[in-house]
């Protein structure tokens, strides 16, 4: 199968383009990155992105990974916005100007974190949690579109052993470097990097198309204190209730102040997801 893949460069794309490859498919490359790229475009830019995708010519599978992760501190709205939301319109918008929307195969990588906005218990509005109100935004982009084969992946925070800061910010105190240990330990779902590209190759490789949406979690989820083991170091033992605590006093001290506590209580929080439910078919589909 001959396979269109964006950011074939990033930490889960090249894994992901590597196995395709390993299973003879044929993957082909867009982005900026020259020495990785088969075409090289600035995927923010609508036309250029047109002139790439029909550079490649067909292909029966698009796999769109790229994006700008959450944990680059300082990043607003719009910018993240521009990085995973135009991003993904601009791709959707290539796709229709070659006229093969309803026949190619629309592999999207979305995060776990849209539920911060889906109306959970955290409940976050879109400026206080930026990048999951962008991943939702580019997501519902997607739904509307007459897709017959779209498949949109949930992720948890996905790591390997050269690969931890996501699963560091449930080890340490935010923004320091104080490693704890809460009691009672919250639990965490992860997704290990292979488990990541299996569920990618297994989407592109579906022998029907249809529209489905996952989260993609290890079969297990994992607590606090495991995830301790994974950093050397002493461990201060502390017990949740008296960070909350500490959060809601913080929470008082003006809008830095509020920032911090949300952190906290995310830190002394578990991240268990609800199921992720169906896609909605659109007229065409």
């Amino acid at each position: 199968m001959r396979i269109l893949v964006t950011g074939g460069s990033g930490y889960l794309g090249s894994a992901a383009v590597a196995a395709l490859r390993v299973r003879g498919h044929e993957v082909v490359t867009i982005g900026r990155h020259p020495d990785v790229d088969v075409a090289v475009c600035d995927l923010t830019d609508r036309d250029a992105v047109r002139v790439a995708v029909r550079a490649v010519g067909e292909c029966a599978a698009i796999v769109h990974l790229a994006a700008r992760a959450h944990n680059f501190g300082g990043v607003s709205l719009d910018d993240l916005l521009l990085a995973n939301t135009t991003t993904t319109r601009n791709l959707v918008d290539a796709v229709q100007a070659e006229g093969v929307i309803e026949t190619v195969r629309f592999v999207h990588a979305s995060s776990v974190s849209v539920y911060e906005v889906l109306g959970t218990a955290s409940g976050l509005t879109a400026a206080q949690a930026p990048y999951a109100a962008s991943k939702l935004q580019a997501e519902q982009l997607l739904y509307a579109q007459p897709f017959r084969s779209l498949c949109v992946l949930r992720f948890a925070p996905i790591y390997d052993s050269t690969h931890l800061q996501d699963v560091a910010k449930r080890v340490f105190l935010p923004g320091t470097r104080v490693k704890l240990r809460l009691c009672p330990p919250p639990v965490h779902s992860l997704c290990s990097l292979h488990g990541a590209v299996e569920a990618i190759v297994g989407s592109v490789e579906a022998k029907t198309p249809e529209r489905y949406l996952a989260n993609v979690t290890d079969a297990m989820p994992i607590n606090q204190w495991e995830l301790c083991e994974w950093f050397p170091g002493r461990a201060l033992p502390v017990p949740s209730v008296l960070l909350r605590l500490l959060a809601g006093v913080i929470g008082l001290c003006g809008a830095r102040g509020h920032a911090l506590s949300r952190s906290i209580r995310k830190f002394t929080a578990s991240s268990i997801y609800p199921d992720a439910g169906t896609l909605p078919t659109v007229s065409g589909s």
